[in-house]
């Protein structure tokens, strides 16, 4: 072989060395540029994961803090349950004893009714039975009549003074009028005389004796004229047709009420009370 062909030889092995170490060092720097483009994205997912685990550390947190609230969230509830059945079980023996009350209220009710009654009956049984024992012994005027006529001047018609007070007075008649007529109670104050009846079983009759007694009063005691007369008609007890007819005649019906004698009558007679008449009087208890 020539020299000029082992030139040409190396010449052509030094350029194809020259080429590989060229190429070499492109894969170099090729594969230098890969392995940064994956340290890089190994960074990147390095920093993902990071964020990923620090997500994943919140929603932990928050997990547990809304386990936590469930749990407080339950044991309130559990609370507010038992208060709830204790305030009904307190309501329910509240109810009970409500109704208990009721029914022990309903009973002393009913039997303070009925021991009324039962004191009314007794009062009214135990009046009859004075009134019986008083008509029996001839002092119906005296006991019943003449006490009550006296305090019915003073506090109901209001007589500053009691004048003169007369029981079972007779005075005789002058011409056309009876000789001689009873007068059961007279009560005389400065401007009114209060005529007092009683009887013990009062009927129509006796009220029509009696208001014809008073169209006749003033013809028998003269000295009174220019006065007001009060008649009132007394009894232990006065049915309502007597009263009725009494009060026809413009005469005061009195009678036993629940606690004392009552003028039955006053309210229609009197009306609307005179200005002259003390303030709180009534025709109620005399």
């Amino acid at each position: 072989m020539s020299d000029i062909a082992v030139v040409e030889r190396v010449d052509r092995l030094e350029a194809l060395y020259a080429q590989f170490l060229t190429d070499m060092a492109l894969l170099n720097q090729r594969a230098d540029e890969r392995s940064k483009l994956a340290d890089e994205r190994n960074r990147r997912a390095d920093e993902r994961s990071k964020l990923a685990d620090e997500r994943s550390k919140r929603a932990d947190e928050r997990l547990d803090r809304l386990q936590e609230e469930m749990r407080t969230f339950k044991d309130e509830m559990r609370a507010y349950r038992e208060d709830t059945q204790a305030f009904k079980d307190e309501m329910r023996a509240y109810r009970e004893d409500t109704q208990a009350f009721k029914e022990e209220m309903r009973a002393y009710r009913q039997d303070t009714e009925q021991f009324k009654i039962e004191m009314r009956q007794s009062k009214r049984d135990l009046d009859k039975k004075w009134g019986d024992l008083a008509n029996k012994l001839g002092t119906i005027v005296e006991d019943i009549l003449a006490p009550n006529l006296r305090r019915l001047a003073r506090e109901y018609f209001g007589f500053e003074i009691i004048q003169d007070f007369m029981i079972r007075r007779s005075r005789r008649g002058g011409p056309g009028l009876p000789e001689e007529t009873e007068f059961d109670t007279l009560v005389v104050g400065p401007t009114a005389v209060l005529l007092g009846e009683a009887k013990s079983s009062p009927s129509l009759e006796y009220a029509e004796a009696f208001a014809a007694k008073v169209r006749v009063f003033f013809d028998f005691f003269p000295e009174y004229a220019g006065r007001r007369l009060i008649p009132v008609f007394g009894s232990w007890a006065i049915a309502d047709p007597v009263v009725q007819r009494l009060t026809a005649h413009r005469i005061y019906a009195m009678r036993m009420g629940e606690d004392t004698m009552e003028l039955a009558n006053a309210a229609v007679l009197d009306g609307p009370q005179p200005a002259s008449r003390p303030p709180g009087k009534s025709g109620g208890g005399v």
